[in-house]
């Protein structure tokens, strides 16, 4: 191993030093670039508008319609077709309940409607019988040859047959009935979904005996679900005017913001106010309709909405792709003259895919990075695209000159 003396050890560190400014001297010379090309980036201007301020309240998804599905008829479940989770459309079957004794009893009945038919029958043919000999008695008794008596109870035999063939009519409408009865009960042993959606919850299980109104399963409906809100009680006025603007303007979205937990925007319609405040809470339900044909969205669900509180203002307002979040508060980056500065923000309320912020130092007009500033330093030169980003670049003036070659 070969060891410098401290007097060859400084030699060679004077060397290298030298070597290495000569170096710098060169490249410098041949116009090479002293640090990073811009970053490109797309940006967008601040605008301000008259909104009327928000505030945000809690609520979470419920199923439009919910029902216990119930047994109409008591009897053995011999099949049960769905599970918690199942969707299912409307009218198809559940499950099915054993319909031996109602067999045999629509058996009876249809014996009893035989017998009363030929009852029936039989009485119509004994009342024409007593008419043809009361008919015959009363010509008797106009020519003389009949005694008054005869024709006394030939009247009566009619009555007394009219009366059996009423009384037989009444028993086979009765029959009838019973008959229909048992079709409709028949009909009641598959029981049917009333409207689509989930299976929830199961109460039975195939063997299982079930009486006239046991629960078979939950049902709820996913088609259509609804948002409900607890609103604090000082904006039910604000709340009331929003309701009366979607009646009187259908086709314009209501402002109210939804969101689901992780941040997905939902889209309400059709607002209704419950006028009832809670005593304790001294609050108020706002409910929105919120279609689900895809079902994607789950009952139960939390949400967050930002609700019209007072009279419309100036604000300021951004794309919410400028939001950049890290630390305690939120910022964007303002690019003036090519460099990206941040400049710290107060969200109020979302306007849209753009949000309202508080008092600013951002001014009307200026430029904010919405596409590339999740990888921006502070004070990083960038090239700015997208509108008015010719305003974002760096002036002839202040721009840096190449050195000549």
């Amino acid at each position: 191993m070969h060891y410098m003396s401290p007097i060859q050890l400084l030699a060679f560190v004077l060397t290298m030093t030298a070597a290495t400014a000569t170096r710098a001297q060169d490249g410098a010379s041949h116009g090479a670039p002293h640090g990073p090309p811009p970053t490109p980036v797309r940006v967008a201007a601040v605008v301000e508008e008259s909104l009327a301020p928000r505030k945000k309240v809690f609520g979470e998804l419920r199923p439009a319609r919910f029902a216990v599905i119930a047994s109409e008829e008591p009897g053995i479940i011999r099949e049960v077709l769905v599970r918690e989770g199942k969707i299912v459309e409307r009218g198809a079957i559940l499950a099915r309940i054993d319909d031996m004794r109602l067999k045999i009893e629509i058996a009876v009945n249809a014996g009893n409607e035989k017998s009363g038919k030929a009852m029936v029958a039989e009485r119509s043919a004994s009342l024409g019988l007593a008419k043809r000999q009361f008919e015959l008695l009363r010509q008797a008794s106009d020519g003389g040859g009949a005694n008054p008596r005869e024709l006394l109870d030939a009247e009566s035999a009619v009555e007394v047959a009219q009366s059996q063939l009423t009384q037989a009519t009444s028993a086979l409408e009765v029959i009838a009935g019973a008959g229909e009865l048992l079709a409709r009960r028949g009909e009641d042993l598959e029981i049917r979904a009333p409207f689509g959606g989930v299976v929830t919850k199961k109460y039975t299980e195939v063997g299982a005996w079930v009486g006239e109104g046991d629960p078979i399963v939950d049902l709820a409906e996913t088609q259509v679900l609804e948002a409900w809100f607890d609103v604090p009680q000082e904006l039910y006025e604000a709340t009331q005017l929003e309701v009366a603007r979607l009646s009187q303007d259908s086709t314009t979205p209501t402002v109210i913001e939804v969101t689901a937990g992780a941040g997905q925007r939902i889209a309400g319609s059709s607002l209704r106010v419950i006028p009832s405040i809670d005593l304790r809470s001294r609050t108020f339900h706002a409910v929105l309709e919120v279609p689900n044909a895809d079902a994607r969205l789950a009952a139960g669900l939390a949400l967050t909405a930002f609700v019209p509180q007072g009279p419309a203002r100036m604000w300021k307002v951004i794309p919410k792709d400028a939001l950049i979040y890290q630390g305690a508060s939120p910022f964007v980056f303002l690019v003036d003259k090519g460099i990206a500065q941040p400049i710290p923000v107060a969200p109020a309320f979302p306007v849209g895919d753009r949000v309202a912020i508080e008092a600013s130092s951002l001014a009307v007009g200026a430029l904010v990075v919405i596409e590339g500033n999740e990888r921006l330093m502070p004070m990083s030169p960038v090239a700015p695209m997208g509108e008015s980003a010719a305003g974002a670049m760096p002036s002839s003036s202040t721009a840096p000159k190449e050195s000549p070659q």
